[in-house]
């Protein structure tokens, strides 16, 4: 071949292969997942994550893990790179065991653990925050249902449309007394930050759409699943990539059903 005619298809393949060479050159960022927490959670914020730790100057990589896992598999699974490890809660509390691991690296959990593998932690329980966020964005034909006086009260919504459960009060009659509420009120959606059994007649009721936490989604028809609150984990990453806090407390956002690939639509 010509030389005038083979140097573009050399310039195409150098501009090619110099962006792929410095992402494999960057430190890589593994994220140690269970197959539950990559469907809900991870898979819907896959690219956005991904583009992120690239431009933190990361190279993100996911592995699903069991949760029973034992020290040789994971050992296996980290290979000889070294950087960040963020595990999911799941495999966090799997790791609760391991006294340490051979890696050169910065550990991080999710949840809670007590392993003197983590030197970091991520905080996940509920943020008020996101909660209050969300109602901001629909004030009408909506119930926001409080599982006892602890939880958060969202400001703004009228006083007859936030439920609480009673101290005494059994799952029935709180069952009950929603559904007068929703027969009294307009509403077709419940804003349900925890869930108990007084859920659970109510979930084939059809006119109804259900945002709740992501621990949650899979006890909601898809049809009636609006949405779910779960990790940001574009955020809640970025934190860990940032700053050097021992203790981080996650960034929540709501992923609909539609970014979820639901049926709701």
């Amino acid at each position: 071949m010509k030389t005038h005619v083979l140097l573009p298809y050399l310039f195409a393949l150098l501009l090619t292969a110099t962006p792929l060479a410095y992402v494999l050159l960057l430190p890589s960022l593994l994220f140690l997942t269970d197959a539950t927490y990559m469907e809900n959670v991870y898979e819907p914020q896959r690219l956005r994550l991904s583009v992120s730790m690239l431009a933190n100057g990361y190279r993100l990589r996911t592995i699903g893990v069991k949760a029973d896992v034992d020290e040789q598999t994971l050992q296996a699974i980290l290979g000889e790179e070294n950087g960040y490890v963020i595990c999911s809660p799941v495999i966090t509390q799997a790791l609760q065991g391991f006294d340490s691991v051979d890696y050169e690296g910065v550990w991080v959990g999710m949840g809670k653990s007590a392993s003197p593998v983590f030197g970091r932690m991520i905080a996940t329980h509920a943020d008020e925050g996101i909660w209050q966020k969300i109602v901001d964005k629909r004030k009408s034909e909506i119930l926001y249902i409080r599982d006892n006086e602890s939880q958060y009260r969202p400001r703004g919504v009228p006083p007859d449309l936030v439920l609480t459960k009673g101290e005494s009060e059994s799952d029935g009659q709180f069952t009950q007394r929603i559904r007068k509420a929703l027969l009294v009120n307009p509403v077709i959606h419940l804003y349900v930050p925890s869930m108990g059994e007084w859920a659970l007649p109510l979930l084939g009721q059809a006119s109804l759409l259900w945002t709740v936490e992501g621990s949650y989604k899979h006890v909601i028809p898809p049809s009636h699943l609006y949405g779910v609150v779960v990790e940001d984990l574009v955020r809640t990453f970025k934190q860990v990539t940032e700053t050097a806090a021992t203790n981080i407390l996650a960034d929540k956002r709501l992923l609909t059903a539609r970014e979820m690939h639901g049926s709701w639509l």
